[in-house]
């Protein structure tokens, strides 16, 4: 846990952070993950809300984000309530048989995604996140403190990510392109697929990515976005 804690304060760039944080977690079984970061005074299912996702098949992805049910998912909220580390057999009964919640539990259970913990992560200033892994098997019957050990990980991974946001400059002026173009990089379009959105070529995205880089002096999209998001200067 030590040198985890040393090698996470060296690193810069949320990006990596998470990539880092999330190869612990596969060590420990968890062959899904998403981090969830909502900005102040927002809700959790906020459309402001920057969510980072690995391992999730497309199709679970696609209703997610695309149908929907980003905006009526309870358990980040849940958790964040519950303050600790919730299983997806007690955030169904928190839920307590809200429609919209029963519905968004059926038709993930369809995935296989019972096996899954959710950890409420706060840092300074109101800045709190929520973290989700998917295991293989039921994380209800680890060992005592496995669950709680990566919590500590994840903790440890989000304090540092707000300490990178920290370092954002308080002054940045983005055009309206580079808004643009980093909105869609934030949602996780690609290049290619922001250029086709935008209807220019992917060269141009790339120089504008590399222009809002310099300006929010960061060197990957992750942490691009969550200073931008830090600064209002976009809305995912």
């Amino acid at each position: 846990m030590l040198q985890f804690s040393a090698d996470i304060e060296r690193m810069e760039d949320c990006e990596a952070i998470l990539e880092f944080v999330r190869s612990f977690c596969r060590k420990e079984g968890a062959i899904w993950f998403s981090y969830h970061f909502t900005p102040i005074f927002e809700s959790p299912t906020s459309h402001n809300t920057f969510i980072w996702a690995r391992g999730y098949p497309l199709e679970l992805q696609k209703k997610y984000f695309a149908e929907g049910y980003r905006q009526i998912d309870p358990v980040p909220r849940l958790t964040l309530e519950h303050g600790h580390i919730l299983t997806w057999r007690e955030a169904r009964q928190l839920a307590g048989g809200d429609p919209a919640a029963e519905r968004y539990f059926e038709v993930f259970e369809e995935f296989g995604i019972e096996n899954w913990a959710g950890f409420a992560l706060y840092g300074p200033r109101n800045r709190d996140a929520f973290a989700a892994l998917t295991f293989a098997e039921d994380p209800e019957k680890f060992e005592e403190g496995r669950l709680a050990h990566l919590h500590t990980l994840l903790q440890t991974a989000h304090l540092q990510i707000c300490k990178v946001m920290d370092n954002a400059k308080p002054e940045v002026i983005l055009s309206a392109r580079e808004r643009e173009v980093l909105t869609w990089m934030g949602r996780g379009k690609s290049a290619t697929e922001t250029a086709e959105i935008l209807h220019i070529s992917p060269e141009t995205v790339k120089t504008y990515v590399k222009r809002v880089y310099e300006k929010l002096e960061a060197n990957d999209r992750v942490t691009a976005t969550v200073r931008a998001l830090k600064l209002g200067l976009v809305e995912l």
